[in-house]
């Protein structure tokens, strides 16, 4: 299918009206986590604000999410199913990805990166070691 009908997409994109740029760091990872999961697609992400999708093994697809706004960059014929595949997560996911986020208020866990040095996972331990000796 021709990318033709979704030419005003393409060009303004979809306001996703969140609150700023932690959300739309965790918005795009959520949608990268829910692509992994369906068949057929992969995305990756270097900085949660481009996610490059995969389908069938072949780069298809940049999302890009900024200013509220989520784009479209297509890099193949076979960026519908990406598209598609995009427009189901904001249907069906929108509303709960929004609410998580507020709820937790925070990006979880095990998406901030590890600590640099061994000297921090030592210091961590210290600190950890030392609050279970204050409840005795």
């Amino acid at each position: 299918m021709s990318l033709d009908k979704f030419a005003s997409m393409l060009e303004f994109g979809i306001n996703l009206k969140l609150s700023g740029k932690q959300e739309e760091k965790y918005y795009a990872q959520r949608l990268r986590f829910y692509l992994m999961e369906m068949e057929l697609f992969d995305a990756e992400s270097e900085d949660d604000v481009n996610v490059d999708i995969y389908y069938c093994g072949e780069k298809s697809l940049i999302v890009n999410i900024e200013d509220s706004v989520l784009s479209f960059e297509p890099v193949t014929e076979s960026s519908y199913d990406c598209i598609m595949a995009v427009l189901s997560f904001v249907s069906y996911m929108h509303d709960t990805v929004q609410k998580d986020f507020k709820t937790k208020g925070e990006i979880r866990d095990e998406f901030e990166p590890a600590p640099t040095s061994i000297e921090e996972d030592s210091e961590k331990e210290d600190e950890e070691s030392s609050e279970d000796m204050e409840w005795i």
